[in-house]
C-alpha cells in the first residue's frame, strides 16, 4: 500500500488563506448594522418557534382591531362634515375600503396561523407585499389628491352659497359648517354681502342674545375655506401617521410570515 502523501507547504498556505477569508467575510457581515442592530441578528432563524407564532398572531389581531377603531373614529367624527363640504362619499368610502381590506388580511393571517396552512401564508405574504406597494403609490399621489380635494371644496362652497335661501339642505349644510368650523362665508363674512344676503346667525361668535341682529362685529372673522383647509390638513397628517404605523406593522408581520412559512416547510420536509 502506498503511504498517504504529506500535504505540501503550498496546500497548507491555501487552506489557511481560505479559512482566513471566510472568517474575514463573516466578520465583515457582522459589521453591518441597521438602526444600531447587527444585520445577522435580524433573522427569523434567531426567533424561537413559539415566539414567532405568538408575535405573528398578536400583530394580526392588533391590526384587525386597529382597522375597526380607525373606521369607527373617522365615521363618528368628521364624516358628516366632509360629506357636506364635498357632496360625495370619498373619505368614508376610501377609509371603509382600507379598513375592511386590512381587517380581512389580518383575519387571513390568523386563519393561516390556526390552520398552519402554507397556502394561506403564501396568500397572506402576497397580499401584504401588494399592500405595501399600494401604500407607497398612495403616498406619492397624496399631494395631488389633497390639492384636488381642496379645489373641490372651494368649488362646492362657491356654487352653494348663492343657493343658501333657496335649498333647505344647502342652508343646513352652511349653518352646520359655520358653527362647527367657527367661520363665516368662504373667505370672510364679506362674502355674504357680495351676494346681497345678510350674515346668517350661524356666523355668530358671541352670545346668542347679541346675535339677534347680525353685524360684522359679532360674526366670525375667519372664512370657512381656510378653516376647512386647516382641518383637512390635520386629518391628512393624522392619516399619514397612521399609514406609517400600519406600514411598519405590515413590514414586521410580513417578516414573521416569511419566517413562519420557512418553519412550516422545514417541519414538513423533516
Amino acid at each position: 500500500m502506498k503511504q498517504r502523501e504529506k500535504p505540501t507547504d503550498d496546500e497548507d498556505e491555501s487552506e489557511v488563506d481560505e479559512e482566513s477569508e471566510s472568517e474575514e467575510s463573516a466578520a465583515s457581515y457582522k459589521q453591518y448594522h441597521f438602526l444600531g442592530i447587527p444585520i445577522y441578528k435580524l433573522s427569523y432563524k434567531r426567533l424561537p418557534k413559539k415566539c414567532l407564532r405568538v408575535s405573528f398572531f398578536t400583530i394580526n389581531a392588533a391590526l384587525t382591531g386597529l382597522s375597526a377603531v380607525v373606521i369607527s373614529m373617522w365615521m363618528l367624527a368628521d364624516s358628516k362634515l366632509m360629506l357636506r363640504l364635498t357632496a360625495q362619499k370619498l373619505f368614508v368610502t376610501i377609509l371603509l375600503i382600507i379598513g375592511a381590506l386590512s381587517a380581512i388580511l389580518a383575519l387571513v393571517g390568523i386563519i393561516a396561523f390556526a390552520k398552519k396552512k402554507r397556502k394561506f401564508i403564501t396568500i397572506y405574504i402576497l397580499c401584504h407585499s401588494l399592500s405595501l406597494c399600494v401604500i407607497f403609490i398612495c403616498s406619492v399621489m397624496s399631494t395631488s389628491v389633497f390639492e384636488r380635494i381642496t379645489n373641490k371644496i372651494r368649488e362646492e362652497m362657491t356654487a352653494t352659497i348663492i343657493k343658501y335661501h333657496s335649498l333647505d339642505w344647502v342652508t343646513e349644510a352652511w349653518d352646520n359648517t359655520q358653527q362647527y368650523l367657527k367661520c363665516c362665508g368662504i373667505k370672510s363674512y364679506k362674502d355674504w354681502g357680495e351676494y346681497l344676503m345678510e350674515i346668517p346667525q350661524s356666523c355668530c361668535s358671541k352670545l346668542i342674545e347679541r346675535c339677534l341682529q347680525m353685524s360684522p362685529e359679532v360674526a366670525y372673522k375667519s372664512g370657512c375655506l381656510k378653516n376647512a383647509y386647516l382641518m383637512l390638513k390635520s386629518n391628512v397628517d393624522t392619516v399619514t401617521i397612521s399609514i406609517l404605523f400600519i406600514s411598519f406593522t405590515t413590514g414586521i408581520s410580513l417578516f414573521l410570515a416569511v419566517g413562519l412559512k420557512k418553519k412550516l416547510k422545514a417541519r414538513m420536509d423533516y
